[in-house]
């Protein structure tokens, strides 16, 4: 029952905040804290922008087995990079964008190993 309750949090959570389940995984990972309200609207575009890209670009990066191959692994991590660079704050350092980079392209790689969500 805690475990319902909080799934139904968390689902309300992602509409007050206009974000899918997935895209509001992403934007809790590359958030900060003490954000204004026109740094936390980028974060979010941030999230969107990034999550849209993995999942349309052309030709397709999160083929089955991507974090297998260090060419794919390049590709994926080249598109967070520059979806965080073109849409977070300038409040965000270079040691912090590195990490939340790291931080995504890691969870990124755990998804796929394990086969689960959108990523491949």
């Amino acid at each position: 029952v805690k475990f319902t309750h909080e799934m139904k949090e968390e689902d309300e959570r992602a509409v007050r905040a206009g974000l899918s389940e997935d895209e509001l995984e992403l934007y809790d990972i590359i958030k900060q804290d003490k954000l204004t309200e026109a740094e936390t609207q980028k974060v979010k575009l941030a999230a969107k922008t990034l999550l849209k890209r993995l999942l349309q670009e052309h030709p397709k990066v999160l083929v089955q087995d991507w974090y297998k191959d260090t060419q794919t692994q390049r590709a994926v991590r080249s598109i967070v990079e520059q979806v965080l660079d073109e849409n977070l704050p300038d409040s965000y350092d270079r040691r912090v964008f590195k990490e939340k980079c790291d931080t995504l392209f890691e969870l990124m790689v755990d998804y796929a190993a394990n086969g689960q969500k959108w990523a491949a």
